[in-house]
């Protein structure tokens, strides 16, 4: 995927050493995590971690669109989950 005027901006050891940051944040502020009960199936844990990240991406990139924001993400998806998102 070619990248856009602002997923340019990113590069993927920036991303991984922004996510450790949040996460070690999350962890020193006792954020929980969530669990959320599927409608068609069992309960899941919800990455609420995930989303806050990726807002911190979009807000760095300027992305404004919901559609530049998932290029965002596919673009660095390994380098925002590391091995705790399958």
């Amino acid at each position: 995927m070619a990248a856009t005027r602002s997923t340019s901006k990113l590069s993927r050891t920036w991303v991984r050493h922004t996510r450790r940051s949040v996460l070690q944040f999350l962890d020193a502020t006792r954020f929980p995590s969530v669990a959320r009960h599927g409608q068609r199936g069992q309960t899941f844990e919800y990455p609420e971690w995930l989303i806050m990240l990726i807002g911190v991406l979009a807000v760095t990139c300027q992305e404004q669109t919901y559609l530049g924001i998932h290029r965002m993400t596919c673009r660095c998806w390994k380098a925002l989950c590391g091995r705790q998102v399958q």
